[in-house]
């Protein structure tokens, strides 16, 4: 009897395995990647009372690694909506996707320098969703989103390969302005005595072709300041090259170096630097600062006699000029790039109250002391003098 009993139990579980195991499937297939649209970049613009979202969607199959060579360039899928609020600009999207929207892959935003009068509501709505997160990368641009997000990446891959999906990259073949997540960024804005700093990106054909076509791709080409929430000032790279010696890490920096007949040339790569700033003793035109920075670098190129003290010298010169071409193009704007507002603040707090609780103050462009020390470490195979 109770051997029956356990083969009609048996028969029973065999048939009723497949309808339960029929029912998972039919679950699992509302999960399927394939039926979500993965946002990963996002442009943001803003124009006559409207905001124009712009998305780039990632296509999951374009940045798997293949070990074969890839027939044709991945296609970039974006999609464009506007509104009143940039959740009503990406509602207009979202309902004309032919799959769910999905923000949780978000890694780019860019905003368009008309939109950063509304940059406190930006961040706002951004941050606000709750599967964004705040270590998304986040630039400005004077450029089209659309020819950003369409620029092209190397060797046929996906765009994010792209500059503005890995800019440490960059950062550490040249350090120039750094690049910032969203929560560095924020943290700065809301901050009443710090200037944020946001890296400006746009698109050159200048430099890289394919056979002999031009291509299009994305550079730095200089950056945004914002104090206390106001409208920012934009300086170009060239001006503010130098903000890259106001904190640490420095990764990499190149100067070219010439002998005064200029008929030599030497090039010295730098890869370890620290900076310190600090605040001298306030005297009676105001608080004065000191930029210390110490950096050791590499000979990587010599044409001539010159001779190592000669080279040291001259790469003391051009890093002191570049650091001082940032600060006052900065005070010119009424910036304080450096931040020396920020050392300040943290350590001469009482000081801070009596001079710059009110919003308005600035060092001079006499209030700030540069000193450099550097050496070659290594001069390659070829002994120096």
């Amino acid at each position: 009897m109770k051997a029956c009993t356990r083969i009609l139990f048996m028969l029973l579980l065999a048939f009723a395995l497949p309808i339960v195991l029929s029912g998972c499937k039919e679950r699992m297939d509302t999960s399927d990647l394939s039926a979500q649209a993965f946002v990963k970049a996002m442009g943001i613009d803003y124009q006559n009372g409207q905001y124009f979202v712009t998305v780039q969607l990632m296509d999951f199959s374009a940045i798997a690694k293949s070990e074969s060579p890839k027939a044709q360039k991945p296609s970039v899928w974006i999609g464009a909506g506007h509104g009143k609020s940039i959740s009503e600009a990406n509602k207009q999207i979202a309902v004309a996707t032919q799959s769910t929207l999905n923000f949780e892959q978000l890694s780019v935003v860019i905003v368009r320098e008309p939109a950063m009068v509304k940059m406190a509501q930006i961040l706002d709505a951004v941050n606000r969703v709750r599967v964004t997160r705040y270590t998304s990368w986040i630039y400005g641009t004077r450029s089209d989103l659309n020819d950003i997000f369409t620029a092209s990446a190397f060797f046929e891959l996906s765009q994010t390969y792209s500059y503005i999906y890995n800019p440490l990259a960059l950062e550490k073949q040249n350090s120039t302005v750094p690049p910032v997540t969203m929560q560095k960024f924020v943290t700065a804005f809301n901050e009443k005595a710090m200037t944020a700093l946001l890296p400006s990106v746009s698109v050159s054909s200048k430099i890289w072709r394919e056979n002999k076509r031009p291509i299009t791709v994305q550079e730095l080409d200089g950056v945004f300041a914002f104090k206390m929430k106001h409208k920012p000032v934009y300086l170009p790279l060239k001006q503010v090259t130098g903000v890259r010696w106001s904190k640490n890490p420095l990764y990499r920096a190149q100067y070219t170096v010439q002998s005064e007949g200029q008929q030599d040339a030497a090039v010295v790569g730098i890869r370890y630097a620290k900076v310190k700033k600090k605040e001298l003793k306030a005297g009676k035109s105001g608080p004065k600062f000191v930029l210390h920075v110490k950096a050791y670098g590499d000979l990587t190129e010599m044409g001539g006699s010159m001779t190592v003290g000669e080279i040291e010298g001259k790469v003391r010169k051009l890093i002191e000029e570049e650091i001082m071409l940032a600060y006052t193009s900065g005070i010119r704007e009424h910036l304080d790039l450096f931040n020396l507002e920020e050392v300040m603040y943290r350590y001469h707090l009482g000081e801070w109250k009596k001079t710059a609780r009110s919003g308005d103050w600035l060092p001079g462009e006499k209030d700030l002391q540069v000193k450099v020390s550097f050496g070659i470490r290594r001069a390659g195979v070829f002994e120096m003098q």
